[in-house]
């Protein structure tokens, strides 16, 4: 039986955090007795005095060594947190003492790359030239793995249906309409009474599962009553979807905030068949319980400005 949270606050130190800690990264408890300058004995006796503070066992023992169980996952997990937080902290400081606003480190899906995105990084770049950011783009799902490890500090993406909400805060921006495109010049451009079954004789490009734009594209072909195009391409980057659609004549779907941005180069455009559904709506998440660090405030109030909700408030889980 889990003791007391009492108990916990009282009698947990940071050693027994740092034990876990260093036990995760090294996967040994000899290499973790040589990194804490204790003997594999005392390591042993901190963990075993660890678990009775918690009140149940956390790691099982083979003859192999330890393995961590789920509760042991659990408290490994946390102290991975602490750590990286108690990082971020002394980077913080570090930077504010220099003058600096520190780095942050900002998640963003693919298809706020031609539009919200570089305009909130372009003025903040003008704003505060002494802020670093880095910036990963990729699915909301690895985005959101990601700021689950604290991998990333802020993240604009979208929780899926079912996903728990509990540990995130998320302020909704919009919803992205979709469309059907295709390079510019495409044979069906500009065709009159196109139609599913026409583009379906053409090679598309989806996104794997489970994205949900592949969930959009099966389920448009599904309620018109066409089978789905026999030549598929599976990939998850915008990048390499552009080039291609830029030297076939493949068809996807596509936000419309992307297809906005390539048409106005000249590279994509839309076809003219309508898309009823719609993406679920993306927004800023970051972790709840973490506290926000100054460039964390300044990227946010950016990112609400460029999104038009100036001023609104955030919408946790609550």
């Amino acid at each position: 039986m889990i003791n007391s949270l009492e108990q916990l606050r009282s009698r947990l130190r940071m050693r027994h955090l740092q034990l876990l800690f260093v036990v995760s990264e090294q996967g040994s408890l000899r290499k973790t007795a040589q990194i804490m300058a204790l003997t594999q004995p005392a390591v042993t006796k901190a963990l075993h005095e660890l678990e009775n503070l918690v009140g149940e066992a956390l790691f099982t023992r083979t003859h192999q060594g330890l393995l961590p169980n789920k509760l042991g996952e659990a408290a490994i997990r946390y102290a991975q947190l602490v750590f990286a937080d108690l990082s971020g902290l002394h980077e913080e400081m570090s930077a504010l003492q220099s003058g600096n606003l520190g780095t942050l480190r900002l998640g963003a899906m693919g298809s706020l790359a031609g539009d919200l995105l570089p305009r909130a990084l372009a003025q903040l770049t003008r704003r505060h030239p002494k802020l670093n950011i880095t910036v990963v783009i990729d699915t909301s799902d690895v985005l959101l793995q990601a700021l689950s490890l604290d991998q990333l500090d802020l993240v604009v993406a979208r929780v899926a249906q079912g996903r728990p909400t509990d540990e995130l805060n998320f302020e909704e921006f919009d919803e992205e309409l979709i469309q059907i495109v295709a390079r510019t010049g495409h044979p069906l451009q500009h065709s009159t009474g196109l139609n599913l079954e026409t583009l379906a004789r053409y090679p598309w490009i989806v996104q794997s599962q489970p994205a949900p734009l592949r969930e959009i594209y099966q389920q448009i072909f599904r309620q018109a009553q066409v089978q789905a195009p026999a030549s598929q391409l599976e990939t998850a980057s915008t990048m390499l979807t552009v080039a291609l659609l830029q030297q076939t004549d493949m068809i996807t779907l596509m936000p419309l905030s992307l297809v906005e941005y390539y048409s106005k180069l000249g590279v994509l455009a839309a076809l003219p068949v309508a898309v009823s559904a719609r993406l679920m709506p993306f927004g800023l998440i970051s972790r709840k319980g973490r506290i926000p660090t100054a460039a964390m405030e300044v990227v946010k109030a950016e990112l609400r400005v460029q999104a038009g909700l100036e001023g609104q408030g955030v919408i946790t889980s609550d």
